[in-house]
């Protein structure tokens, strides 16, 4: 059961004393008391095992924030966990360095095997990935179906090994600190190829943050890139197609979708000029 609002017996079971104050950014559900941070979670199994590669993460390059465990020692109880506070701010639009730590925290990752829970997924998210990397049927969903074979003509079979990835990647996901190595939080698992998430943060920059096409200048020594940013316009657009057509929907997705849609040529246009 998930409480709104984190419980003085939640707050005990993790040993901590104190009001739980609502943090800004996010979903606005995380709650901070003193130094931790308690976030609801809709899938324990999954905030679990993220917990346990958190608390066995080391690096000099980056930080994660460390999990608590509960009183039964496990790293969830009564729907939420809890996690040290981590000093740093976001630095919007500093996507060359968002780069760089992404390619620190994803080398970190590599031999992290997928659990046999993983692909029994079937959120909207999981859903949307693997239709953009073919393993099941595009959704029939009108005008996308055309353009979804614009880009689908260009793709090719992925020749890059999957690893564990932080699939919504960004300067949002990123705290940086004068003094302190850069912070990555809110991990979204995937298992996609190790440079995945910066082409997908290249989508969503260019998408809702206003970045110019060239962003994806920065990308050009990264091996497959056009087959990378490729795969992420399909899974964003799949995401809002899947948000559309979901039978609780309450709002209307259109003006995303179309957005998504509109920026396949010019992202075309883009990848071909340094591709060839």
């Amino acid at each position: 059961m998930n409480e709104k609002i984190p419980s003085q017996d939640t707050l005990k079971a993790f040993g901590i004393v104190g009001e739980p104050a609502l943090l800004q950014g996010g979903q606005g559900t995380c709650y901070r008391v003193e130094d931790v941070v308690l976030k609801p979670t809709n899938n324990d199994l999954e905030t679990s095992w993220i917990a346990s590669i958190n608390n066995n993460l080391i690096s000099d390059k980056f930080r994660v924030a460390k999990p608590l465990r509960a009183k039964d020692g496990l790293w969830v109880y009564n729907g939420w966990s809890a996690s040290e506070f981590l000093d740093g701010k976001n630095k919007p639009s500093h996507y060359d360095e968002s780069i760089e730590v992404s390619r620190n925290f994803h080398a970190t990752l590599e031999g992290i095997q997928k659990p046999g829970w993983f692909d029994k997924k079937t959120d909207v998210f999981a859903l949307s990935d693997r239709m953009a990397w073919g393993e099941i049927p595009l959704p029939d969903f009108q005008p996308a179906s055309e353009v979804f074979k614009k880009i689908f003509r260009l793709l090719k079979d992925n020749r890059l090994p999957n690893q564990l990835i932080h699939g919504d990647w960004g300067p949002e996901q990123i705290l940086f600190h004068d003094t302190l190595p850069p912070a990555v939080i809110d991990m979204t698992p995937y298992f996609r190829p190790a440079d995945y998430p910066i082409a997908d943060m290249m989508i969503s920059a260019i998408n809702h943050e206003g970045a110019d096409i060239s962003i994806i200048d920065l990308g050009k020594d990264i091996k497959d890139l056009d087959q990378l940013l490729l795969r992420a316009l399909v899974m964003r657009t799949c995401t809002y197609i899947g948000f559309q057509i979901h039978p609780e929907n309450s709002r209307d997705w259109i003006s995303e979708i179309d957005s998504h849609l509109n920026m396949v040529d010019d992202v075309i246009n883009t990848i071909m000029k340094f591709k060839y």
